[in-house]
């Protein structure tokens, strides 16, 4: 089981990967997408769609409407660069090379720490539980709730 990946260092290195991403995946980088991507980056944790907004619009003339950051986040989020993490109404980065890959995230209840682990043998073990079950997974997120070793 791999619990990291390699993850940039500096804010131009994240833009840069995540524009990659959207580019081989056909998609295009337009710059209300840039800012919010750049916010997710430079604020780190997963952050709610308001918290986002709050954040771009300190600096962004004129500011960006709430429909505009959940469109450019459900964009996102189908492009497979972000992640909706349903139990806590938030986004989150996913820095992950690959696409169309489950997203386990580890959440502790106490502090609010989010790790995101990879497990093929439980990927692999999931699809192959839906596709009996006659489904496709698209975007899959499992959240697992617990403690962490800080708490």
């Amino acid at each position: 089981m791999n619990t990291s990946s390699s993850v940039p260092s500096t804010v131009p290195e994240t833009l840069a990967r995540l524009e990659d991403r959207l580019h081989h995946a056909g998609q295009r980088l337009t710059d209300v997408r840039r800012e919010v991507l750049q916010a997710m980056v430079t604020l780190g944790t997963p952050r709610t769609a308001y918290a986002l907004l709050e954040s771009l619009n300190q600096t962004r003339k004129p500011p960006l409407s709430p429909i505009s950051l959940y469109r450019t986040l459900s964009f996102l989020t189908e492009a497979g660069v972000v992640v909706k993490l349903e139990s806590q109404n938030t986004f989150k980065l996913c820095l992950d090379a690959t696409t169309n890959h489950q997203h386990v995230v580890m959440i502790c209840d106490t502090c609010g720490q989010t790790r995101e682990i990879h497990d093929e043998a439980l990927a692999k073990t999931l699809t192959q539980a839906a596709r009996r079950h006659g489904h496709t997974l698209r975007h899959p997120v499992i959240e697992l709730h617990g403690v962490c070793q800080k708490c």
